[in-house]
């Protein structure tokens, strides 16, 4: 049994003990609240709640008052002598003082019981102080707002039978914000422990605190069931007599202020590897401790002092790391000699260049349009501070200064180190809210091309340390008075060929539609986002160069997979949606790649590209950066995509659909090492099946999903929904905290991204989606969907071609054969689904993949564990035959999916229109039917999207270099796997170019007008089937020409020379 009881701080106080009345929730009939009539032993009829109040892990949406001094959620609880807790018949209560009250006796302005259910739109005072009373006791917690608050009010009452010589004035205030719970019991006056008014074994006295009616888990408060009870005015758990606090939303209590046992919390729990990101902590009571005993380390050896600022908070300030990692946090509160750890991990996010896109902004540089800045300079810098941040502050002494600070790379370890900083402007008083200032960009020194970014710094004038320190995104300081040219020499001087590094690098998409759905192995690029269209640096480092007619990029995809090199390549997009092959707005092989090596790729890539191009006026010398850093070719790619939906549906990786209705865990996709292997394993995955509520006994639907790779420091994910429905994310045994940082973000991007070792963690904070990607080429999308009985996940997966033949489970062998996905464990094939009853494919296949509870990949709330969905496996019989439904719900429901009134033959719909009408005929739940048929309709436009463009010749070269007078004969055919009918456009050319739509054959002669020519020709190819248009680009260039702008309106710019041995049968010179 879990019992607790609370440890308080013995408040020695020399003045009044307990809670005045006037520091009460507001209360009485002055205050609105309804008065309980009198009686003895009596209970509220239930009292129905505006949101749900989640208590020991479940929402509630109603609640009763006793009349002898609780609140219960199950049932009225009329029992007048306090049971011992832990009750398990389903009491789930909370008790502010439960004895034999009994109100019928006569008592001047007293023995009365107010209670008051409150919604965010009504008494402010109650929100407000719910509000500081969190932010005071429980300074760990991101800032809570309640939605609704529930008080209860037992203003001198007295004791059975109608006892009025002593009476008991107590307050139970219960806030919500339907996420997380706060109680509150605040003890006035409090005369008589139990209605003998001794400790005599006739009569048990009061009993406070906090029980979950499983008979397992409780929590009391001091003197309980002991005549000492009535005490509870003069004790505290946080440190004001007659007041407890407790956060009761998760399957444990947990205790606000401070003690020895009470937790270790800190919050934010990541924050920037530039380091200042302050974490409150919270935990041991700081009252007596000097404050050069308290000391916070990170790691095994970044040590910090810590900064008390009341009995329950402190806060430490993180050092700066090279890599952006995880940390373990520990705690001395005994000058270092000894350290506790906290039971979650800090994690360093990576830094940012030019912009923030995996995290929230602290500081922003308003209305920057280029990556630089110019050294003398003026920029407008922004930031945020919450009242809450500032209240942890010393009044009247802390200012604020603006830092400019340089990083250097470390070559030990490819990470960064902090290097020199300057302040730009001192003494700004600090405001709440949003604040700015202009300051002038000094210089840091004769060198060019520093990489810095600024630094927002809260200083204590008296004391001279440091409260905060608010950081924004790497720029490039350009200090004109220093070339960029002998910075892009000395740089090309030192680089190896690329021979030597981009091997087995993975081939573009030819579209950007391609690009988009192949999540298996490409990634958007932060710094080009389709998605970010309204940012001023987005795509900044893919525009092309004024004069050149170079196309701009509107979106890059970067590769998830890496090859031996550590190398990656990065594909950019016009805005018709074609592959960028020549000019600045093109993507490139990047020597690293920027997902696992961050720091090295900005050094090692980005930081070479804007001295040879972007800030470099020699053209040569940008050609010299493509030389070494070549512009990626492309080609169709298509990477299988299947998915889970609904009230469960499958659509496999070779494109089988079909229904399986089951209730347990379940392999959903494995990936071994190799065809011939059978053991090893390189990635496995699992679902969690199960009804959406206890009366849904016939139909199921995804609940969770949990995965782990063979990296070697991977950990095993899971995202479950928990009885709450609520998302619960794990890595490991660490449930994650995907919500906004710190309250002192001036800007909240749509999407967080989280890199761990093996994967990236992406949430879309929209749609609440989840996007977990695998460095070996499988991503998996996460999609809550609310329908009307609760929470379900919906599942896309696309998976690298490279797993080829490798895979099984529930998504079935990929090996483009759709006949044989239907696979159990033994290699048996029980058939297609066209040719299957439900029942075959439930029992012949599907509980096939039942999981091996040892083998489980899951977390588990109390109470639940593998082997209960192991054996509801065995037990459960779902529906196999569709109930008959009325004419009126089939016109419902073919307005819901889209299905025409005249088409009755069902195997002619889609998959969306059956998996739509299977779900709604089975739940008769619209919503869930509407939501089946938009996810298999994105599955479905996710294959279209992945089909093959026609596909050019792919020994044609990007650039050509020609003689002055050559003629070049170039042949621009394609092909299509769909057709032969293909429409060939000559899109841009030289004005004295013929070209042959029929044969797709250019012809040109070189002119002879002198040194200096270049022209671009872009040919267009589409197909007749599904009108599927790629674009090819090739630069000719004069072989002794020194690159000027064109006259002849075409784009200049050279990727690199091809001998003509390898352009034999592809053009001609003549």
């Amino acid at each position: 049994m879990f019992l607790k009881t609370v440890l308080v701080v013995v408040c020695m106080i020399n003045a009044i003990y307990s809670v005045p009345l006037e520091e009460f929730f507001p209360f009485g009939t002055q205050a609105g609240d309804e008065i309980f009539p009198a009686n003895d032993d009596g209970s509220t009829n239930a009292l129905s709640l505006p949101a749900n109040f989640p208590y020991f892990d479940n929402n509630h949406r109603k609640i009763y008052l006793a009349n002898n001094g609780l609140f219960s959620f199950l049932g009225a609880i009329s029992t007048f002598v306090p049971d011992p807790f832990p009750l398990s018949d389903g009491r789930r209560l909370i008790a502010g003082f439960w004895s034999d009250i009994d109100t019928r006796g006569n008592i001047p302005s007293g023995n009365q019981v107010f209670y008051h259910i409150y919604n965010n739109e009504d008494n402010t005072t109650a929100f407000e102080k719910a509000t500081s009373y969190v932010q005071q006791f429980f300074p760990s917690e991101h800032s809570f707002n309640p939605t609704m608050i529930i008080t209860g009010t037992w203003y001198r009452v007295g004791a059975y039978p109608r006892q009025t010589n002593k009476t008991n004035t107590f307050q139970i205030v219960l806030a919500s914000d339907s996420i997380r719970s706060f109680a509150f019991m605040l003890y006035h006056d409090m005369q008589w422990a139990n209605p003998g008014y001794t400790n005599s074994s006739t009569y048990i006295s009061g009993q406070a605190g906090f029980n979950a009616g499983d008979g397992v888990i409780f929590q009391l408060l001091p003197y309980s069931r002991t005549a000492e009870i009535v005490r509870l005015t003069e004790i505290s758990n946080v440190n004001i007599p007659g007041l407890f606090a407790f956060r009761i939303d998760t399957d444990t209590v947990t205790l606000g202020g401070c003690g020895e046992n009470s937790t270790l919390q800190f919050r934010p729990r990541r924050g920037s590897q530039l380091g200042s990101t302050a974490i409150t902590i919270q935990g041991p009571c700081f009252t007596n401790l000097s404050e050069s005993a308290v000391k916070c380390r990170f790691g095994e050896s970044l040590e910090v002092d810590a900064i008390v600022i009341n009995d329950f908070q402190a806060m430490c300030l993180t050092p700066s790391v090279p890599l952006p990692t995880f940390v373990n946090v520990y705690l001395s509160v005994n000058d270092g000699w000894t350290y506790e750890a906290f039971p979650s991990t800090f994690t360093y996010t990576r830094t940012e260049f030019g912009m923030i896109s995996s995290d929230d902004s602290e500081v922003i540089v308003v209305n920057q349009t280029q990556l630089t800045v110019a050294v003398g300079s003026e920029v407008t810098l922004q930031w945020f501070l919450s009242d809450r941040t500032m209240k942890a502050w010393p009044n009247e002494t802390i200012e604020l200064q603006v830092e400019m600070w340089s990083v250097i790379l470390n070559e030990t370890n490819g990470g960064i180190i902090l290097n020199t900083h300057t302040i730009l402007q001192s003494n700004i008083a600090p405001t709440a809210g949003l604040q700015s200032a202009t300051v002038t960009v000094a210089s840091l020194g004769s060198a060019n091309m520093q990489s810095i970014f600024f630094r927002i710094v809260a200083l204590d004038s008296e004391t001279n340390r440091t409260y905060a320190g608010l950081n924004s995104a790497l720029f490039i300081l350009d200090n004109t008075t220093a070339g960029s040219t002998d910075y892009c020499q000395r740089w090309a001087a030192g680089e190896p060929e690329p021979t030597t590094w981009n091997e087995n690098l993975l081939l573009c998409p030819l579209r950007l539609s391609q690009a988009r759905v192949a999540r298996c192995c490409y990634e958007v690029d932060p710094l080009c986002s389709e998605y970010n269209q309204n940012s001023p640096l987005n795509c900044a480092l893919h525009r092309g160069r004024e004069g050149y007619d170079e196309p701009s990029a509107v979106a890059c995809y970067l590769s998830l997979t890496r090859n031996e090199a550590q190398s990656g390549a990065e594909c950019c997009y016009d805005g018709e949606g074609q592959l960028i092959t020549h000019g600045t707005g093109a993507g490139t092989d990047d020597r690293y790649r920027p997902g696992s090596l961050p720091i090295l790729h900005f050094f090692g890539d980005i930081l070479p590209y804007l001295g040879c191009c972007l800030l470099n006026s020699n053209f040569e010398n940008c050609e010299t950066y493509f030389r070494l850093r070549p512009i990626r070719s492309g080609s169709n790619t298509r990477n299988p995509s299947g998915g889970a939906w609904g009230d469960p549906h499958f659509i496999t990786l070779d494109g089988t659909a079909y229904t399986f209705n089951g209730y347990g865990e379940y392999t959903y996709l494995a990936v071994k090492d190799s065809a011939l292997s059978t053991q090893t394993l390189v990635f496995n995955s699992q679902i969690r099946t199960a009804p959406l509520n206890s009366s849904s006994n016939t139909m199921t639907v995804i609940r969770g999903f949990a995965a782990k790779s063979n990296h070697p420091d991977a950990k095993h994910m899971s995202i479950t929904i928990s009885r709450r429905n609520m998302l619960i994310v794990r890595r490991g045994n660490e449930t994650l905290d995907l919500d906004i940082t710190t309250d002192d973000t001036i800007s909240s991007n749509n999407s967080l991204a989280i890199v761990f070792p093996e994967l990236v963690l992406e949430k879309n904070r929209t749609n609440g989606a989840l996007t977990l990607s695998w460095s070996i080429g499988i991503s998996i999308q996460i999609t809550p969907i609310s329908i009307t009985d609760g929470l379900l996940l919906n599942l896309g997966i696309s998976v690298s071609n490279a797993h080829l033949q490798r895979t099984f489970g529930l998504l079935g062998l990929y090996d483009n054969d759709p006949t044989n996905d239907l696979r159990t464990p033994n290699g048996t094939v029980v058939g297609q689904p066209s040719t299957l009853t439900l029942e075959q494919i439930h029992y012949g296949f599907g509980q096939t993949w039942t999981i091996n509870p040892s083998q489980s990949l899951f977390y588990y709330e109390s109470g639940d564990s593998a082997l209960f969905y192991a054996n509801q496996t065995l037990q459960y019989r779902p529906l196999f035959q569709l109930p008959e439904i009325s004419t009126s719900e089939m016109n419902t429901i073919r307005s819901t999916c889209g299905i025409a009134s005249s088409s009755t033959n069902q195997s002619t719909w889609t998959v969306a229109q059956q998996t739509c009408y299977y779900d709604i005929v089975v739940t008769k739940d619209l919503s869930l039917g509407e939501a089946s048929r938009l996810i298999a309709n994105t599955i479905a436009q996710t294959e279209a999207d992945q089909r093959y463009a026609p596909e050019f010749n792919s020994s044609l070269p990007l650039t050509l270099t020609v003689n002055a007078n050559a003629s070049v004969s170039i042949n621009f055919t394609a092909i299509s796997p769909y057709t032969t009918n293909i429409t060939y456009t000559l899109v841009q050319g030289p004005a004295s170019a013929t070209f042959n739509p029929a044969t797709a054959i250019f012809r040109w002669t070189v002119p002879s007008t002198g040194a200096g020519l270049s022209a671009v020709v872009r040919v267009s190819a589409q197909d007749t089937l599904y009108n599927l248009m790629s674009t090819r680009d090739l630069v000719i260039r004069d072989a002794v020409s020194s690159v000027l702008p064109s006259s002849l309106g075409t784009i200049l710019r050279i990727s690199w020379m091809f001998s003509l041995v390898n352009l034999i049968g592809t053009f001609i010179l003549l």
